[in-house]
């Protein structure tokens, strides 16, 4: 808790070396990082961390250092989350595209349209920093994602944060391209008094887990949101037990805003849509024992992954298609790497997040927490996935047009895939 923070030296010096000492013995990704000395960054920091004014400003040291580790189950949470209480942003979600920063929901309020803020509009600037440079200074240097697209998917959400009520200045480029300086309130309420949130936020908060429709042609549209909660498991498998053979000519199973959860939730739904066991990814860990490195001997590694069986039951044998997009990692990615090597399913959208690890959790002083990746995953045939993403089968990316008239090209292109099956390819 807050009431825990003394600002004492020993106290600052303690939290650092938490965070030096679990990822000198136990980080499994060093050699993704030849650039870094790890024990230097720690002389480096600590200075800083002795010279923070505050709890908050510790804390932002703290983050900086773990994010020194590029890896997206690695991080520092800070005692207020991932998201301080009282922060809010502009009733607007930003969206990367090809390298551009593009207004890609705006919610109905009198500011937004008196300031002629729409979809597809693009931010050029914050507070007068050319957005990039203020994205990668006042964001990604706190919450790395592990890769460069990861960063641009997920991290846009903190991009207009800020003290609730203050105002934040953009320069934006019309669809003319024709630049203007926009002032917006941090104030998110809506005109029924609820938030309006970024997708992957109104995912996880606000809406159901697990989302269900029907789409024209017969197919069933899934949106899941996490694999977090057993029930979840439950209701998807209860759906499809009551799907009729022959009434659904296709899964849609939507993970674009889908951050992960538990492996064993997500295997019990991989086996209602197999007709043989197939293999998890891979996992890698390493071992530290002083008496190898002492003879100047490399750690030792240990390899596992798990087979995955068909369920007892009815199983859907139909064709799937998973759309994809930066923001999906760690179990939504394993999810998505088990169907597509039982020949399954076939990923259409963006290119995955690349971020696995089971991460260990350190308390730290004032209520923070050090989470850090234990293991290394490859594909079931050993393939790096982590820091590159799954790459997928049918590449759709949203443009600048696609945002301004709210099409979903992604979803357009996964009901052509399922229209032909050939999302059933074995």
């Amino acid at each position: 808790a807050a009431d825990d923070w003394t600002g004492a030296p020993e106290q600052r010096i303690a939290g650092l070396a938490t965070v030096w000492a679990e990822a000198k013995y136990a980080f499994p990704s060093f050699d993704h990082l030849p650039a870094l000395d790890w024990d230097r960054s720690f002389r480096d920091f600590v200075p800083r961390v002795l010279a923070a004014p505050d709890r908050d400003a510790y804390y932002l040291v703290l983050m900086e250092f773990a994010g020194l580790l590029e890896d997206g189950h690695t991080c520092v949470l800070p005692p207020w989350g991932y998201l301080k209480p009282e922060d809010d942003n502009p009733p607007l979600e930003v969206q990367v595209v090809d390298g551009a920063f593009l207004v890609a929901r705006a919610a109905d309020t009198p500011e937004l349209k008196a300031r002629g803020v729409s979809a597809g509009l693009e931010i050029l600037a914050v507070d007068g920093v050319p957005v990039r440079t203020f994205f990668e200074e006042s964001v990604n240097r706190y919450y790395p994602r592990g890769s460069a697209h990861a960063n641009d998917a997920l991290n846009v959400v903190y991009l207009l944060r800020g003290p609730r009520g203050s105002a934040v200045t953009l320069r934006v480029a019309d669809e003319s391209g024709a630049a203007r300086d926009v002032t917006l309130t941090r104030d998110s309420a809506q005109a029924d008094g609820s938030p309006f949130l970024p997708r992957v936020l109104q995912w996880m908060l606000a809406d159901a887990p697990l989302e269900v429709r029907r789409l024209p042609g017969d197919i069933v549209y899934l949106r899941i949101a996490h694999f977090q909660d057993p029930a979840l498991a439950d209701s998807f498998l209860a759906l499809l037990e009551a799907v009729e053979p022959g009434s659904a000519t296709g899964l849609l199973i939507d993970l674009r805003f889908t951050l992960g959860g538990r492996s064993d939730i997500a295997e019990r739904m991989i086996g209602a849509l197999i007709e043989a066991p197939v293999s998890s990814p891979r996992w890698r860990y390493p071992h530290y024992v002083a008496a190898r490195q002492n003879w100047g001997q490399p750690p030792e590694w240990t390899t596992t992954s798990r087979m995955i069986p068909p369920r007892d039951g009815r199983r859907f044998a139909g064709p799937v298609v998973i759309l994809t997009a930066g923001i999906a990692a760690s179990t939504a990615e394993d999810f998505a790497i088990s169907l597509r090597e039982a020949g399954r399913a076939l990923l259409v959208g963006e290119r995955t997040a690349g971020s696995a690890g089971n991460p260990l959790e350190r308390p730290l002083p004032g209520g923070g927490t050090f989470q850090m990746a234990t293991f290394r995953a490859y594909l079931p045939d050993g393939g790096e996935y982590v820091g590159l993403g799954l790459k997928p089968d049918v590449e759709v990316r949203p443009t600048k047009d696609s945002l301004r008239l709210g099409a979903d090209p992604a979803l357009e292109a996964g009901l052509a895939v399922l229209a032909d099956r050939s999302a059933h390819r074995r």
